[in-house]
């Protein structure tokens, strides 16, 4: 890496990164902490060990920039500063609408697939979005406590309980049965493909790591395919379904093949109500503010498991 030709520049983002310009061209610099080792410094080393898996087999990807003195993987600690990586700063634009890679989006997700399978059945500790998973009891505790607190969602949750706690039982069931499991990206969605002068390529793969293998391809294709659109496109679906089973992947035909989206659902909502309760970590978000959402959140809640267990047919027999 060359010498810095100008200042870091701050990129919005939902994590601290700069773009700094230096003799060897740009490069892309990101923070992952400040202070001491997180709790998750473990699943970040292993998220990297699996990038350079994915390096190694040629997917398209940003090759990051190694240290000289690193403090795991690809990452440097800075005394004083925390802990960075860095990558060479791709010239890119965003994904849109109208991009059709289904093709390259199926056949990646097949290659991405078939790196590393895991022996045992993991817990869903990234789609659900907590590890351990919200335990049942937790949701009637956190309505009881919202009652307490004169919460605006009480009544929402209250309606909408016997649903929450169907769903979460259904995603966990799913989870542990719709196998294989792997090692994977964990976090393709279409602001983490960007498109360069040599195609599409996946970046963000500091959150890899164990997953249900057709969860995640059914969760994917659904998603891409509904850019732009209320639904997603069937044509699309097939389109992409066509490359994953071509490059040896393989969805099975369920009909809760899409409960990664209600999994998500479910995670983003105890990640609201926990910020209307007043937790220390959600202190700079306003619980008032955060009220509305959760109402917003649990009041479509029918509509989303709907959607999710009709799609199913998408991935059904062809």
């Amino acid at each position: 890496m060359g010498s810095a030709t100008g200042p870091l520049v701050p990129r919005h983002s939902s994590q601290e990164n700069w773009r700094l310009d230096t003799s060897s061209g740009p490069i892309l610099v990101k923070r992952f902490w400040s202070g001491e080792d997180p709790s998750w410094r473990p699943d970040l080393e292993l998220a990297m060990e699996f990038e350079g898996m994915a390096l190694d087999a040629g997917i398209d990807m940003p090759q990051p920039i190694r240290p000289r003195h690193p403090a795991f993987g690809a990452a440097a600690r800075i005394e004083g500063h925390g802990v960075f990586r860095a990558y060479p700063f791709l010239e890119h634009r965003p994904l849109e609408p109208g991009d059709d890679v289904s093709s390259w989006l199926g056949t990646t997700l097949a290659r991405v697939h078939g790196l590393h399978r895991l022996a045992k059945t993991p817990l869903p500790n990234w789609w659900y979005g907590q590890l351990p998973p919200v335990p049942p009891e937790r949701w009637g505790q956190w309505l009881e406590e919202g009652r307490a607190q004169g919460r605006a969602w009480v009544d929402s949750l209250d309606r909408r309980l016997s649903l929450v706690l169907d769903i979460s039982r259904r995603v966990l069931e799913t989870f542990a049965t719709c196998g294989p499991h792997v090692l994977t990206h964990r976090d393709v969605e279409p602001w983490n493909v960007l498109v360069t002068g040599s195609g599409p390529v996946l970046v963000d793969w500091d959150t890899s790591g164990p997953d249900s293998a057709p969860l995640e391809a059914a969760y994917v294709i659904t998603t891409f395919a509904r850019r732009g659109r209320d639904r997603p496109d069937p044509d699309e679906v097939s389109r992409t379904l066509d490359a994953y089973s071509a490059a040896g992947g393989e969805i099975p035909s369920r009909p809760d093949i899409l409960a990664r989206h209600l999994g998500g659902e479910l995670a983003s909502l105890s990640d609201w109500i926990e910020a209307t309760l007043g937790r220390e970590r959600y202190r700079p978000l306003d619980p008032e503010e955060t009220d509305a959402r959760v109402i917003r959140n649990l009041d479509r809640l029918p509509a989303l498991a709907e959607e999710a267990w009709s799609s199913a047919a998408l991935f059904g027999p062809r």
